[in-house]
């Protein structure tokens, strides 16, 4: 409670109990499968076949079901989608990888500093080339990444320049490459990693040639700034000395005396100051990434030639490290000469029940994904059922948010209700199949390079009606059935199989979705059903179990509020206001049947209604909410009556 100790105005801010209730994403599918590039067992979210294209290598192949299944997803509609890799076993799985070698001349020179490894599992990685040339001063360098075709050539994909191997730096090229790249990471090579004192060097800062130099011009009261390891700017004074400063052993003893003052780092207190070929030279005590000794101009830094600015020169403890140039850099040379080859990228094998049982399991926390399709997977026509295709609709069932869009076989037609009766194994309410399989253009066919392969492959009509749902979805909405002449499929050549009305009179009551081709409207999904046709006829219609699932999931975010409130009247009120309102929204949307709010949907909380004293007591709030669903007009009857001649 607020305090009144004073006299005045106080002005407060207090709820309005208003708490509005957001839709949830309703067209977000899950592709779960094997391809042969990407993160294996991580669903990662795209939102445009690019971003597959980038991320998964597009169409790896002709039979690539990931690749065509995306693809045909995202031509039909599709918008954001998880993309998850299984494969068998994560020893199976290997990324490609090569190691680059220290600069020419230095303490690493025959020793791998960088380890390069491709950004994800598989034979993919085995295609990239990476290049290092180092720049003129020996500090920096760039790396470039290229992709081999099958030709042989390799094109750049990526240019990484002014890296440093310096841990401090800003352009530290293991966090840079890290951050920027799709292709590939870097880490320190064992070596490095393991006995970086064996490989870093110690900072220094050597003068010009000081010859000819009159060091009786060095006096007392000069001033030198220095920052040793990156420890921060320090200023030593020259004191008076007997005698004065008349030679290179006075200024180099005062010299050292005087950093070593400084405090009490390791890198002052084991720096040092030498004089030889009439040159000076400042050293680090360290010997690490970041060992470094850098002096800003000034009087005596001018007189002394220290710093780059004064005609002097400066190494790093990483200079030695840094990789050395692959390969000649003539202006005739290519742009990849010398370049390294990444191997022992292993795609692994086929993912199993149990590899897809432990991602569902994981993915049990996103809620988002709203639409299971599984590339590769399909019911067999012997009957004999799917694990595969049973794991994920016992996950959608367990979630209660997601529904399960799956294939027959491919070459098996279903032109009688015993085969779909064979064939169908499951009557699941988040189950719906779509027939027959689509035939789209080979990607890879070209009547110059590739005449022998086939013109057309075979795609999966799941992935077609998940995109079809995704566009219905945004056009329409959720409850529009997604089906019917506007659902007009793109990507097509034709169909594996003709559908007419005799074949959709056996298929339609079993619940399979048939895709059809009419003239003048093309290839179009002429079917809504849910398996649990016959089983469950509540939930016959795909529309209608997709919006119980829109309803309960925008619900079940939009009243976490209402955790831990008071349970009592206007936690109830509130409840019934905010739902009521959510509801209402829908139903002036089209979403429900009725002519009015109170035949469209009823929302009911309160003591005596939906709860007792005991569940009030057990601290359970209890919301019954009801709605009137949109049904597809499945079958339009015209009836025509002749009109009989009055007298």
């Amino acid at each position: 409670m607020p305090s009144y100790l004073h006299p005045g105005v106080y002005i407060e801010e207090i709820p309005s109990g208003s708490k509005p209730i957001e839709g949830v994403a309703t067209s977000n599918a899950l592709f779960v499968g094997y391809t042969n590039k990407g993160p294996i067992g991580e669903a990662s979210l795209i939102s445009k076949w690019d971003d597959y294209v980038d991320s998964y290598g597009g169409i790896a192949s002709e039979s690539d079901a990931m690749g065509l299944s995306v693809n045909m997803f995202y031509l039909n509609g599709g918008q954001a989608a998880y993309i998850a890799r299984l494969a068998s076993g994560a020893v199976a799985s290997k990324n490609a990888a090569a190691s680059i070698l220290g600069r020419l001349g230095g303490a690493a020179a025959a020793v791998n500093v960088l380890k390069v490894t491709a950004s994800s599992e598989g034979l993919w990685g085995n295609g990239l080339r990476v290049r290092a040339i180092a720049d003129s001063d020996g500090r920096r360098f760039t790396l470039k990444v290229g992709e081999a075709a099958a030709d042989g050539s390799v094109s750049i994909a990526e240019v990484h320049s002014d890296l440093s191997m310096d841990d401090s730096d800003s352009n530290y090229a293991v966090t840079v490459v890290n951050r920027s790249s799709r292709l590939v990471k870097l880490d320190l090579s064992d070596e490095i990693k393991s006995s970086p004192a064996t490989y870093y060097q110690f900072g220094a800062s050597v003068s010009g040639d000081l010859t000819g130099i009159t060091w009786t011009n060095v006096h007392e009261g000069m001033t030198l700034n220095l920052n040793i390891d990156n420890l921060g700017l320090r200023t030593i004074t020259l004191p008076a000395v007997p005698g004065g400063y008349t030679t290179s052993t006075k200024v180099k003893d005062e010299l050292l005396g005087c950093i070593k003052a400084l405090g009490s780092e390791n890198a002052y207190q084991n720096a040092s100051v030498g004089f030889a070929a009439n040159r000076l030279t400042i050293t680090s005590g360290t010997r690490d990434a970041d060992s470094s000794v850098v002096v800003r101009p000034g009087e005596l830094a001018i007189l002394l030639k220290l710093g780059v600015a004064s005609g002097g020169t400066e190494t790093f403890g990483a200079v030695d490290v840094v990789p050395r140039t692959m390969g000649t850099t003539g202006p005739s040379d290519p742009p990849m000469n010398g370049a390294t080859a990444l191997a022992g990228g292993n795609d692994g094998s086929a993912p199993g029940l149990a590899d897809y049982q432990a991602f569902f399991t994981r993915m049990k926390k996103v809620r988002d994904a709203s639409i299971v399709v599984l590339p590769g997977q399909y019911l067999p026509k012997d009957g004999s059922g799917n694990v595969i295709i049973d794991a994920a609709i016992s996950h959608a069932e367990d979630t209660r948010n997601r529904m399960v869009v799956i294939d027959p076989e491919p070459g098996f037609e279903l032109d009688q209700a015993s085969k779909a009766n064979t064939l169908i194994t499951t009557t699941s309410t988040y189950a719906a199949m779509y027939y027959p399989w689509a035939r789209v253009r080979n990607p890879f066919y070209n009547t110059d390079t590739n005449p022998a392969a086939p013109m057309t492959l075979l795609a999966a009509p799941s992935a077609i009606a998940a995109g079809v749902w995704a566009r219905i979805d945004g056009t329409r909405g959720v409850w529009k059935a997604p089906a019917g002449v506007e659902t007009s499929l793109r990507g097509l050549v034709g169909l594996e199989y003709v559908v007419d009305d005799s074949d959709q009179d056996q298929l339609n009551p079993l619940g399979v979705n048939c895709l059809r081709r009419f003239p003048n409207y093309g290839s179009v999904v002429w079917g809504t059903r849910s398996l649990s046709t016959k089983a469950n006829p509540e939930w016959r219609y795909v529309p209608v179990r997709r919006t119980a699932i829109f309803i309960e999931e925008s619900l079940y975010n939009g009243i976490q509020w209402a955790v831990f409130e008071p349970n009592d009247h206007r936690l109830w009120g509130s409840l019934r206001a905010n739902i009521g309102g959510f509801m209402n929204g829908l139903f002036r949307a089209g979403a429900f049947q009725g002519e009015k709010a109170s035949d469209a949907y009823f929302v009911r909380c309160g003591l005596g209604d939906t709860m007792t004293q005991d569940d009030i007591d057990r601290g359970q709030v209890i919301v019954i909410v009801g709605f009137a669903p949109l049904k597809p007009a499945e079958f339009v009857i015209v009836r025509i009556q002749q009109k009989v001649a009055q007298q």
